[in-house]
């Protein structure tokens, strides 16, 4: 009797639209169920668990850059990594590893190092108070005392209350102070701007009151730290710029190990730029389905994304013909694959289909291709035709916008290279433009 090779594929469009929640990185379980490793992806991040051993080992404070397309797979790697780190013997007894969301804690838009500064001190609490550790008094009371001191008269009247926050004691004290600033940054943007303003003008005071955090917790538990922040990758250009460029030291001068997500577009952006030269980067590749060479398919990177959607999806819910299609069509992009099945499920259950057929598939193409035609002018159309002809972004001003929206993909097999997504091609050939 032959072995099941998709022992945790749905059978019914219910349970493959659960197993489908392209909104969400696998974690814990679904590693072992759904994921799926990436050509040549996966020996370049085993380079990256290799450099975090050694740095647990002999206390070195690397900062690495994890890139990659928004919707690659970047969160899943991170949540892979962090996992491995936790389980192997040895980095068990010598790292602690603090991961969060900076999407999480704060609102993305207006974003600079003094919210990151801030979260850090949220997530170094949350991380012990999930370990049943406390930071020693005096600490909690410096570092509330600090913020007190710059931010004043922080007080709940912001938020149409009249609560001071001051009154509080001790790590209450502090919590509400490091809360309130959570708050604001989600709040009015008038009172945020003054803080931010007060806290700059002490800049290395409060790199210097993170580092004695990150001390602190370091001899408390006897281990290395790795701070792993994600969902920078999701930051707009200006706050991207602003965090990785003109403010990139401080990122850098975390006395601790830290990964931090970036997009692709940030990383074209730069370039060569100095601003990059403090960390290790390691790019999360994409799913390759084409070669760049005459457009030919890439059988094993096709192979990969079919794997992807079967390990998720019973082959017997599809025809033949359409997970390859779906995987083409994708360009690679792990969410944009995901997503398309579970919205050809929600079709076929909605409307009596048995099966995914190539009907469906027309639908959800159609549907991908609205949402990118909203997006799109014709100077746009005319500068991604360039894109697809040449097969790299050269020099277009808007570049940026191309890249984060997925309108261009960048590949790599030996070197980089560019093309648009498949769904714009599918617009460039009905306007003729190809």
């Amino acid at each position: 009797m032959n072995e099941n090779p998709y022992p945790f594929a749905a059978r019914n469009f219910l349970d493959a639209y659960s197993n489908t929640d392209y909104r969400m990185p696998l974690h814990n379980q679904q590693l072992d169920r759904f994921y799926v490793p990436r050509e040549g992806g996966a020996s370049r991040l085993e380079l990256l668990k290799k450099e975090i051993m050694w740095g647990a080992e002999k206390g070195f404070p690397t900062k690495f850059i994890l890139s990659g397309h928004v919707g690659c797979g970047k969160s899943t790697e991170l949540n892979r990594l962090t996992r491995d780190l936790e389980r192997e013997e040895a980095t068990r007894h010598n790292l602690m590893v603090v991961s969060y969301s900076i999407n999480e804690i704060l609102d993305l838009q207006g974003i600079d190092y003094t919210d990151i500064a801030f979260s850090i001190i949220v997530a170094l609490y949350n991380k012990l108070q999930e370990l049943d550790i406390a930071l020693p008094p005096d600490e909690v009371q410096k570092i509330s005392d600090w913020i007190n001191k710059e931010v004043e008269l922080f007080t709940r009247k912001t938020l149409q209350a009249e609560v001071d926050v001051g009154t509080s004691e001790g790590l209450g004290k502090l919590l509400s102070l490091i809360s309130l600033i959570g708050i604001s940054i989600k709040g009015r943007r008038e009172r945020v701007e003054e803080t931010r303003f007060r806290v700059r003008k002490r800049a290395s005071e409060l790199l210097d009151m993170v580092n004695n955090i990150v001390k602190k917790v370091k001899e408390i538990t006897g281990k290395n730290l790795l701070v792993v922040i994600d969902d920078l990758d999701k930051l707009p250009r200006m706050e991207a710029l602003q965090v990785f460029r003109e403010e990139g030291p401080f990122l850098t001068l975390l006395d601790c190990m830290a990964i931090y997500t970036a997009p692709i577009s940030l990383m074209y952006e730069l370039g060569d730029s100095p601003a990059l030269e403090p960390y290790k980067t390691y790019p999360v590749p994409m799913f390759n389905v084409y070669k760049k060479e005459d457009r030919q398919v890439n059988e094993d990177g096709v192979a990969r994304l079919e794997e992807m959607v079967y390990r998720r999806v019973h082959p017997e819910l599809f025809e033949e013909g359409v997970v390859r299609r779906l995987a083409l069509t994708s360009g690679g992009v792990a969410r944009h694959l995901v997503k398309m099945v579970q919205d050809c499920c929600l079709y076929c259950a909605t409307f009596n289909v048995p099966r995914i057929n190539h009907k469906v598939v027309d639908w959800v193409i159609n549907e991908f291709k609205k949402d990118y035609s909203r997006r799109l002018s014709h100077d746009d159309y005319l500068n991604l035709k360039k894109v697809y002809e040449l097969k790299e972004c050269p020099g277009l001003e808007n570049a940026w916008e191309y890249l984060q929206a997925l309108c261009v993909l960048e590949y790599s097999n030996g070197s980089y290279w560019y093309d648009v997504h498949p769904v714009v091609e599918l617009l460039l050939k009905e306007k003729g433009l190809i």
